[in-house]
């Protein structure tokens, strides 16, 4: 027991020192996550499930292949007179062989072979889905945590400079320059500033469980997570709109699946509407009979033969079941038409929004450098201003605070840039796992 526990403590202590260990950039975290995550393993498991499937559907056109063996012991409980060979005590051996074979199946077999070929793509297609929504998933939150850390800069930065402030405010009243109220209103926004610092750190470790939870590792794990939102490109993605919706239309797992859906369901309607005709079988038995009597004065026999059969049945009414049946599996195909006609035009405004998200997003980005710029030399010089008694104490805390939104401003605007690019690839089928 000891050893056992001694195993179990080692084998926990190697995989926390892989974790505390572990340093991922967003590529790295999401070749990590699509290799440790159990959703994109389980579809491909169901993947594997659905081509094995097709064996199943292709046996049918094969002939099915039986050995069969009986065994009979017949005792009378009392002597009686027989009148047939078959009312005496005896013990009757069997044994068959049997080779059947549908030849028809009103189309059945064919039908099913193709469903099953057309679900093996539509698990693909769910198995890609799975990934894509995967390398979404962890590269969103990726720059969710980096943003954090941005707000957590730009929190810092403010804390420092109102402690400055503060310290000014602080030997100007004692030498009389100014009113207490100084200190006290740069107390007020240095626990602001704070507040912000501890609700950062906040984002940040719940951004990093969150990511520890795609990436296989427990939520406790300390995990390196590199970069910084300027690290990525900002340059235009090369399809225009009309190329984006054409490979979005091609490409888009969830419109292949609706796609096929739709195929698979007039599958099964056309399978229901071979119940309308006759199925054929042929049989072949080779066999052998064997009869001991308890009694000596009949004497044992045995028996070889072989025989082939032909059958054919043809159900001509089954109560309205094969007709209402169809009628309903029509019903069902055309109503998969519409949602899959109604999957294409989400499509094509998905596409649409994400571009138009990005454009907006990067032209919000070239604003707020500026914002940033304006922010930083308007807080230069109300502190000039402060500092030689021109200015007030309310124009510094203003400017602090302006300087303070448009640096948050900056990376809000990356980030949603960079979502936006996310949101593209996305949209238009395509894994881009190092966002480039």
């Amino acid at each position: 027991m000891k050893r056992l526990m001694m195993l179990a403590c080692v084998i926990l202590g190697m995989q926390a020192g892989v974790a505390l260990g572990a340093s991922f950039t967003m590529s790295q975290a999401v070749e990590r996550a699509l290799e440790a995550n159990p959703t994109v393993e389980s579809k491909m498991l169901t993947l594997e499930q659905a081509r094995m499937n097709v064996g199943v559907a292709q046996s049918y056109f094969w002939p099915r292949v039986s050995v069969m063996s009986g065994y009979t012991n017949m005792q009378n409980n009392r002597d009686m007179p027989a009148y047939s060979s078959d009312d005496m005590s005896s013990k009757t051996w069997t044994q068959t062989f049997r080779v059947s074979w549908s030849v028809f199946a009103g189309f059945a077999h064919l039908n099913n072979l193709q469903k099953s070929l057309l679900q093996v793509d539509v698990e693909a297609a769910r198995h890609r889905l799975a990934r894509l929504e995967l390398v979404s998933n962890v590269q969103i939150q990726f720059l969710t945590l980096l943003q954090a850390r941005e707000k957590l800069r730009t929190a810092n930065d403010s804390v420092a400079r109102i402690k400055k402030q503060l310290e000014a405010a602080e030997a100007f009243v004692k030498v009389d320059m100014a009113p207490y109220a100084n200190v006290l209103q740069n107390k007020v926004e240095l626990s602001r500033a704070e507040q912000e610092v501890i609700r950062c750190k906040n984002e940040i470790r719940n951004a990093e469980v969150q990511l520890n939870r795609y990436l296989g590792f427990l939520p406790a794990d300390r995990v390196d997570y590199k970069g910084r939102l300027q690290d990525f490109s900002g340059s235009p993605v090369k399809l225009t709109e009309e190329q984006s919706i054409k490979t979005a239309l091609f490409s888009r797992p969830d419109l292949i699946i609706a796609q096929k859906s739709v195929a698979v369901a007039f599958k099964d309607l056309h399978a229901r509407m071979g119940q309308y005709l006759p199925r054929v079988d042929i049989t072949y038995d080779n066999a052998r009979y064997s009869r001991d009597y308890d009694d000596r004065r009949y004497q044992d026999y045995s028996r070889s033969y072989w025989s082939i059969g032909f059958n054919f049945s043809w159900e001509l009414f089954g109560g309205g079941e094969t007709t209402f049946g169809a009628l309903g599996d029509r019903k069902r195909a055309k109503a998969l038409q519409k949602d899959y006609e109604d999957a294409m035009a989400s499509a094509r405004a998905d596409v649409i929004r994400a571009m138009l998200d990005m454009d907006a997003a990067r032209e919000l980005i070239t604003t707020s450098r500026y914002g940033v710029e304006a922010a930083r030399e308007n807080y230069g010089m109300a502190q000039t201003r402060y500092m030689t008694s021109i200015g007030t104490i309310t124009d510094l805390v203003d400017a602090q605070t302006r300087l303070t939104e448009a640096e948050r401003d900056a990376s809000q605007a990356l980030t949603d840039y960079q979502v936006a690019r996310v949101r593209f690839f996305y949209n238009i089928g395509q894994e881009n796992i190092g966002l480039q």
